[in-house]
């Protein structure tokens, strides 16, 4: 499997320079130290649960650059060559003679049965 080139501190750095944020506010917003926010934006990768408050701190959603490309292969997506399975529904209503005849029952189904309408 090949590895993924992506420095995730030098994009948090960048996305922090775009939206005007020091390194102070974003450890005010992650409620860590400074010196926690300095080696996380050392780092190449950082846990899931840091990227997700940090996304959450910057407004900005970093999991896109961890998104399958293109190339990948979706088996969830992935069209089924199966045949669909087919279910049988029985349903069992009892009527007096009154309501077969107002609802035309017996004709109704006869055509059915003999695959007329």
């Amino acid at each position: 499997m090949k590895t993924l080139n992506i420095y995730i501190g030098k994009i948090i750095a960048k996305i922090m320079v775009e939206k005007k944020i020091t390194k102070a506010e974003l450890a005010r917003r992650l409620n860590v130290r400074p010196q926690s926010v300095d080696y996380m934006l050392s780092r190449k990768s950082i846990d899931t649960d840091t990227l997700y408050k940090v996304s959450q701190a910057l407004d900005y959603d970093f999991a896109q650059f961890y998104t399958l490309s293109k190339k990948q292969i979706n088996f969830d997506t992935q069209k089924k060559t199966e045949n669909p399975i087919k279910a049988r529904l029985v349903v069992e209503i009892e009527l007096d003679n009154d309501d077969l005849q107002k609802l035309n029952i017996n004709n109704k189904l006869h055509n059915v049965l003999t695959d007329k309408e």
